[in-house]
């Protein structure tokens, strides 16, 4: 027995010693890390750093090889690699480390060991190891800024570990489930600050080394590598007044843009404070410190105790940003701090399951804005937005299922998109409806009891909410969650509901269907793809949109085929009253009416009584119409009956809705003959008219508007040149420009300058650009300089804009890496930009590669821009053209590159086939705008 069980021993290490799986072994479990970090910021050569660390291993499995991650940068000296067994007393014994190896295709440092290490036994990993900070914004990086005093540049570091480059910053298990504990200790020269994750426990100066310091900090609580984060800045700080939390709140910032922090600083305890209480479990860390990033590729980051953000996701400055500015602020910090709860304290088991962190705290993000600030209604119209990402995004054949395997580093950055966030935030609100408030608070106070300070996976949450659905009876007994929830998590798409009354008998027959922007073939019904959907609805004659609860469930069989349901209307055959389901879009669906309900919906809509139809529901009834339209289901003629009525609407969520749509129709016709029937005078103008005017048009701005609401229509006016909405943008600028110092004094109402700016360049010359472009250099709000990011794209002059594609991508000029996206988007949804941004993006693309080190994710999602406004097919041909020419590229971004055909594929199909109905009915409805 014992010789098998040696045998089978050397065959497993043998195996090991060749390891090329991408997830790392289960033979060892990290307990503990002693990191230190030397940070060397103001090197002659190079900004660098150097550490070591000391990792505690406990042995699941015998094994004599240690496999873990270090980043390809990360550079380590074998012969300072020591290995020790520690016994129950904290003595240390030597191992000896035979050879070692690196696996660059998994980031793995392979130690092969000269004994074999025991079951249960703990042991210590030291190594050394350093490297140059990299040019990108990904490990432990170093950014800059430009103080306003001295006009000198300023240096700082800073780290951004998920999904996976802790390795790049220390040798590391980088896996979500190796959980551990951290004591950090960082060196840096003594005129920096040292933050971490946990408070400072002591400072001394360090030996050999005058004016520099080592700062201690106390140990962390078990956390996964990617929530590790340090930073050594000169920042100052603003310290909250918090008596709702025991845990004490600093905001850090560049010393000049600290004042931006206040709001910030403000509402985090307030919010924290909220989620203490929903979640009824405290915030388990003594401080939260956040911090203000010149360079920052992500929104932010919820590192545990330290949460980082780029500054404009931070800093608001009341007489500068916008109301639009502020509730973007709040969202993020609510986002953030919702993290601490799902992500920190219960964190995904592997990166399939992103959605659990993500999609968690962009839905709890809106209930924390909700109690925040009740004026912004951020519940339902965040949750209104969600679901219009959702149902455009996931409406095509490339789309993924919001769980799935993820077996490549470079797949995990490629969850992080509007299926992890949006979808998932989407499917968390339908389930908190279907299970009632009651259910839904126990059920995660459970699931987040069960496994704090360890890992989860979907089914844990299942199981914990169906344990307590069934315990206060709100769901079946027959009924699990996960039964329900793995329709929506398991499968790619969402469903497209059918209803068809038999009005003489008195029925309603309801049957599902896979919703596709192309490619629903009429008589291939059903489709494989089978939902759990909660059906409510209500009736003209007894409307109740507040019962949101489902009165049915349309369900799937055994074999994951969907159930026709037939429901008996309550209704008098002789009572033609309209039907709608899905009250204030509780789930991700859309639903196809039978021709005599829509006529009955669009006789409603166009009467007085109009807003006895739920708000969200006007909104879904305007989403569904035009969608069905898009692929052919629906006729435009009752499409647009229906959108008549908005002329009477004053309402902010069916504008947002329809203008969302209409927007990828401008997107297509503005680049055909027909859009002179799109342009003012005519279709737009009799839609926009009304409201524009009732909104106060580009009057300053008054606080009983909807902020949001009024950009949105003035955007649409002053680009469709609609009354004085032009006019009166460029009498703002100009003020602005005359101004005798334009950068204190800014006379566009701060709630306007979305509009003016854009408007204004579309307008100008050279000299209004290069005016705008001054403003940027100068602009020490963060809000405003994103704002004029955007703006400088919308120029009419093709070589300022080609000029200005040029800055966009010159290392040299002061728009920083994370803005890139920002202003190129600007530039590609302008009028003259499209062509400009796409011959631009194919005729440089080896020198962009080079600009982004390879990073064709980024790159990718430049390409996605672009192909949103492709829709001929000489534009199509040169895509291809351009995918088949760049291999390496289209092998990295498989699923990028498949959405992108796919975006043109639908534009182009919609162009040909259904474009002409479009037209048909404008031209027919044309004399009416006369």
């Amino acid at each position: 027995m014992c010789l098998l069980l040696w045998f089978l021993l050397i065959i497993s290490t043998l195996g090991q010693a060749s390891y090329d799986h991408y997830r790392l072994p289960q033979a060892l479990q990290p307990k503990h890390y002693n990191l230190r970090i030397l940070t060397h910021l103001e090197s002659v050569d190079r900004p660098c750093f150097s550490g070591e660390v000391e990792i505690e291993l406990r042995v699941l499995q015998p094994t004599n090889n240690i496999t873990l991650h270090a980043g390809s940068r990360l550079q380590l000296n074998s012969s300072r690699t020591h290995m020790y067994y520690l016994d129950e007393d904290g003595n240390k014994s030597k191992i000896g480390v035979k050879t070692v190896e690196r696996n660059s295709k998994y980031d793995y440092y392979i130690l092969r060991l000269c004994k074999v290490l025991e079951r249960r036994h703990v042991y210590v990993l030291h190594m050394q190891f350093s490297a140059d900070f990299g040019a990108g914004m990904s490990g432990y990086y170093a950014s800059s800024y430009k103080d306003q005093n001295s006009n000198r540049t300023r240096y700082l570091s800073v780290t951004q570990f998920e999904p996976a480059y802790a390795r790049a910053a220390f040798p590391c298990f980088d896996e979500p489930a190796f959980k551990a504990t951290f004591n950090i200790t960082l060196g840096h020269p003594r005129k920096y600050v040292a933050l971490s994750n946990m408070p400072i426990t002591k400072k001394f100066p360090m030996s050999g080394r005058r004016n520099w310091l080592w700062t201690i900090f106390e140990q962390t609580l078990p956390l996964s590598s990617y929530l590790v984060c340090y930073s050594v800045n000169d920042f100052a700080r603003i310290t909250s007044r918090n008596g709702l939390s025991v845990a004490k709140f600093t905001t850090w910032a560049r010393a000049s843009a600290i004042g931006q922090c206040k709001y910030a600083a403000e509402i985090a305890p307030r919010l924290l404070a909220y989620y203490e209480r929903m979640f009824d479990i405290d915030y388990p860390l003594p401080k939260v410190d956040q911090l203000a990033v010149p360079d920052f590729s992500a929104g932010a980051m919820e590192n545990w105790g330290l949460i980082t953000y780029r500054e404009a996701a931070l800093f608001y400055a009341p007489e500068a940003s916008s109301e639009v500015d502020k509730q973007r602020v709040a969202n993020i910090v609510a986002h953030e701090l919702a993290h601490q709860w799902f992500g920190n304290l219960v964190t995904m088991k592997w990166w399939n399951d992103l959605w659990l962190n993500e999609g968690f705290a962009t839905y709890v993000a809106t209930l924390g804005m909700q109690k925040l600030c009740s004026k912004w209604h951020a519940y339902a119209e965040e949750s209104l937005d969600n679901i219009l990402v959702v149902l455009n995004s996931d409406a095509y054949h490339s789309t993924r299922a919001i769980s799935q395997s993820v077996s490549r580093a470079s797949q995990f950055a490629e969850q992080f998109d509007p299926i992890t966030y949006r979808k998932g935030a989407v499917i968390i609100r339908m389930m908190h409806m279907f299970i009632g408030d009651t259910t839904f608070r126990h059920g995660l106070n459970c699931y987040l009891k069960r496994h704090a300070f360890s890992n989860a996976d979907q089914n844990d949450l299942w199981r914990s909410l169906s344990d307590a659905a069934h315990e206060i009876g709100s769901l079946p007994e027959q009924l699990e969650v996960r039964t329900i929830m793995d329709t929506w998590t398991l499968q790619a798409g969402y469903p497209l509901i059918t209803v068809q009354r038999d009005y003489a008998r008195n029925t309603i027959s309801i049957n599902q269907r896979r919703f596709l922007l192309q490619g629903m073939d009429r008589d291939n019904f059903p489709s494989k793809e089978c939902w759990f959907v909660p059906i409510s609805y209500t009736f003209g004659s007894m409307t109740n949109f507040t019962a949101t609860e489902p009165q049915v469930w349309l369900q799937c069989d055994s074999k994951g085929k969907s159930i026709p349901h037939e429901i008996r209307s309550p209704l008098r055959a002789e009572e033609n009253q309209w039907l709608i389901l899905n009250l204030q879009l509780t789930a991700p669906f859309r639903v196809s009416y039978d021709t005599s309900n829509w006529k009955l919906i669009i006789k409603t809509l166009q009467g007085e009584d109009f807003r006895c139809i739920h708000t969200m529901n006007r909104a879904q009834l305007i989403i569904d119409a035009l969608a069905l339209s898009w692929n052919g289901h629906l006729c435009y003629k009752l499409s647009l009956d229906l959108l008549k009525y908005i002329k009477q609407e004053h309402a902010y969520m069916p504008w947002h809705a329809a203008l969302d749509h209409l927007s990828a129709i401008y997107r297509i016709i503005k680049q055909t003959s027909d859009f002179a029937l799109f342009q003012p005078q005519r279709f737009m103008n009799d839609l926009l008219g009304p409201i524009y005017v009732y909104l106060g048009g580009m009057e300053t701005e008054s606080s009983s508007r909807h902020i949001a609401h009024k950009t949105l229509i003035n955007q649409w006016a002053c680009r469709l040149a609609l009354s004085d909405c032009v006019q009166r943008a460029v009498q703002y600028y100009h003020r602005w420009l005359i101004s005798s110092d334009p950068d204190l004094v800014n006379p566009v109402p701060r709630n306007l300058r979305m509009v003016v700016y854009c408007a204004a360049l579309r307008q100008g010359d050279e000299d209004d650009w290069n005016f705008l472009w001054q403003r940027y250099g100068n602009a020490t709000v963060a809000s405003e300089r994103r704002l004029i990011l955007q703006a400088l794209g919308c120029t009419q002059i093709v070589c300022v804009a080609r000029r200005y594609l040029h800055m966009i991508f010159d290392g040299n000029s002061s728009i920083r890496k994370q803005d890139i996206s920002l202003a190129f988007g600007a530039i590609v949804r302008s009028d003259i930009g499209f062509t400009l941004a796409k011959d631009y993006f194919i005729n440089n693309f080896s020198l962009l590669t080079k600009s982004f080190e390879s990073n064709y994710r980024d790159l990718a999602a430049l390409l996605l821009q672009i192909t949103q406004h492709i829709s001929s097919p000489q534009d199509y041909r040169a895509l291809k053209t351009f995918i088949d020419s760049h291999k390496k590229f289209k092998m990295l971004n498989t699923r990028s590159v498949r959405r992108a055909f796919d975006v043109a594929q639908v534009n182009l199909h919609w162009r040909q086939r259904q474009l002409p109905e479009l037209t048909r009915v404008l031209k027919a409805r044309s004399i009416y705008y006369k």
